[in-house]
């Protein structure tokens, strides 16, 4: 699954430019997510994960285990994991350009059109509804805070920071997620599947793509700490 990127009218050349390099750099994410989930299932199959000893208790090598073997594989984690972050941070900077240069291009549309309209507040700047011109409604209000994000946990490499309000978790938004408890059973089902994460930070809104998954080091499968609005 990948993340969401803006629709609009592609006769911007830097517009394209910039969705091209978004769909490249989520190429790169969903197979950097395959090979993490492969290395993970690797480790389970040798009964080790990220931080089991491999030593005994007399300081050898352990003998149930082939510590070469689980050493390279861990080795492929943590690069993979560097790599991860790297590439999620470029999709957060590039899709940050995507909206400045949108918004850019409205700014410019509105000041040749000769109406009097005022111009449309983006998401970022507002929590009232939004109205699509199919005639559906996008809630906008954030329903759950981040308290707190574990280092190298599935909500760190995602982006998640503490502080940032959820707006839209997969399909749970402020109309449905029940205390949460939508936003919990999502996750329980989703395990090693990409899910789109819409947040407010100060006044950006950001698109962030979240894989809960197990065996990152920490407790959980999201390492982050959820509490509701």
């Amino acid at each position: 699954m990948g993340l969401p990127l803006p629709t609009f009218n592609q006769t911007n050349d830097e517009l394209a430019t910039l969705v091209s390099e978004a769909q490249e750099l989520i190429k790169q994410k969903d197979a950097l997510e395959r090979d993490l989930k492969d290395l993970g299932e690797e480790l389970n199959f040798h009964g080790v994960g990220m931080d089991q000893p491999l030593i005994d208790a007399s300081g050898f090598p352990r003998s149930d285990v082939d510590v070469a073997a689980v050493r390279v594989s861990r080795n492929q984690m943590y690069r993979l994991r560097n790599d991860y972050g790297t590439v999620m941070l470029q999709i957060e900077e590039v899709l940050h350009a995507i909206h400045d240069a949108k918004r850019q291009q409205d700014a410019l549309n509105a000041s040749t059109a000769s109406t009097e309209t005022p111009p449309k507040v983006t998401l970022a700047n507002t929590t009232e509804d939004n109205t699509s011109q199919s005639g559906t409604t996008t809630t906008l209000i954030p329903f759950a805070v981040v308290n707190a994000v574990a280092p190298d946990s599935p909500a760190y490499s995602a982006g998640l920071r503490r502080g940032d309000k959820i707006i839209e978790f997969g399909s749970v938004n402020a109309e449905n997620h029940a205390r949460l408890q939508a936003l919990n059973e999502l996750v329980q089902q989703s395990l090693g599947v990409s899910i789109a994460v819409v947040v407010l930070r100060e006044q950006d809104q950001l698109n962030l793509t979240l894989v809960p998954r197990q065996g990152w080091g920490g407790r959980g499968t999201l390492g982050c700490h959820i509490v509701p609005v």
